[in-house]
C-alpha cells in the first residue's frame, strides 16, 4: 500500500513538473515573429476595399496596408509579413490554433467575439446597411418582412435583419462572394452587410442602391489570442494604431482606399 502511494505522489510530481516546463515553453507571440521575421496575419479577400486580390494576384487593400505598416514598425520592413486567407467560418480558429497571429478581417468587436479572441483598439467604424435593386418594394426596413434577405454566416449582420422585420426569409451564404453572386443571380431580394462593403459594390454595379439607413454601428479591431502570450503583441499593435492615427496614417490610407 505504501508502495501504490509512493508511486501516485510520484506519478502526480512528474505530471506536475511537465505542466510546468510545458507553461515555461509557451513562446510569446510577438518574440515568436520577431525570432522568424515575419507576421502571419490572417486576411479575408472577399472585403474589398478592405482587402482583396488585384491582378498582380497580390494582396490589396486598407487593412493589408495597415498590416504592413505595423510590420514595418516592429519588425523592421513591410514585407516582414505573410497574409493568409481567412473566411468567417474559419477566421477564429486559425488565431487560436496558432495558425495566424493577428487576423485583420472587418471583424467587429463584440462582448461575446471578446469570449473567443481578444481585440485591439478600433481602427474604424463602420455600420450594417441594406442593398436592392433599384426598382425594389423595399423602400424602408420593415419592408423586409417576408422578403428573402441574403447574409454572409458568421457575420455580425447574419441576425441583424430579424431584429427589424422579424419575418424577413434570411439565406445564408459562406463568404461575401457567394452572397453578392446570390444577390446578381435573382435568389434575394435584398442583401445586408457592412455599408462600406455595399458602397464599393455600388460603384460597379449601378443597377443596385444603397437604402439611407444602417442597422448598426460597429466598431472594427485586430484580432489575436486571448491569452497571456498575446499581451505583448496587443500593447505594440496598438501602439502602432496610435502612433497611425497621432501622424494622419489612418485617415491616409482611408482616404486612398475611399473607405472616409
Amino acid at each position: 500500500m505504501k508502495k501504490l502511494l509512493s508511486l501516485i505522489i510520484l506519478s502526480s510530481l512528474l505530471l506536475l513538473t511537465a505542466c510546468t516546463e510545458e507553461q515555461e515553453k509557451k513562446t510569446d507571440i510577438l518574440e515568436a515573429a520577431k525570432a522568424r521575421g515575419k507576421f502571419f496575419v490572417g486576411v479575408s479577400s472577399d472585403c474589398k476595399p478592405f482587402c482583396y486580390i488585384d491582378q498582380n494576384n497580390k494582396f490589396v487593400g486598407l487593412e493589408v496596408d495597415i498590416a504592413k505598416r505595423i510590420a514595418k514598425k516592429v519588425l523592421g520592413s513591410e514585407d516582414a509579413i505573410h497574409f493568409v486567407d481567412v473566411r468567417s467560418s474559419d477566421l477564429f480558429s486559425k488565431i487560436t490554433k496558432n495558425e495566424t497571429d493577428f487576423s485583420m478581417a472587418a471583424i467587429t468587436i463584440t462582448p461575446q467575439r471578446r469570449m473567443i479572441v481578444d481585440f485591439s483598439d478600433s481602427y474604424f467604424t463602420a455600420g450594417q446597411a441594406i442593398i436592392v435593386k433599384k426598382n425594389s418594394s423595399i423602400k424602408k426596413i420593415k419592408d423586409m418582412n417576408k422578403k428573402k434577405i441574403i447574409v454572409t454566416l458568421g457575420s455580425t449582420g447574419e441576425k441583424i435583419p430579424k431584429k427589424f422585420a422579424p419575418a424577413a426569409i434570411l439565406l445564408g451564404f459562406k463568404n461575401n462572394d457567394l452572397a453578392y453572386d446570390a444577390l446578381l443571380s435573382g435568389k434575394g431580394d435584398a442583401l445586408v452587410s457592412d455599408d462600406v462593403f455595399l458602397k464599393d459594390f455600388i460603384v460597379s454595379h449601378p443597377d443596385y442602391k444603397l437604402l439611407p439607413y444602417r442597422l448598426t454601428v460597429e466598431q472594427y479591431g485586430i484580432a489575436f489570442k486571448n491569452t497571456e502570450d498575446a499581451a505583448n503583441l496587443k500593447t505594440e499593435i496598438n501602439n502602432c494604431l496610435r502612433e497611425m492615427r497621432t501622424d494622419g496614417t489612418l485617415k491616409e490610407l482611408q482616404k486612398k482606399w475611399k473607405t472616409n
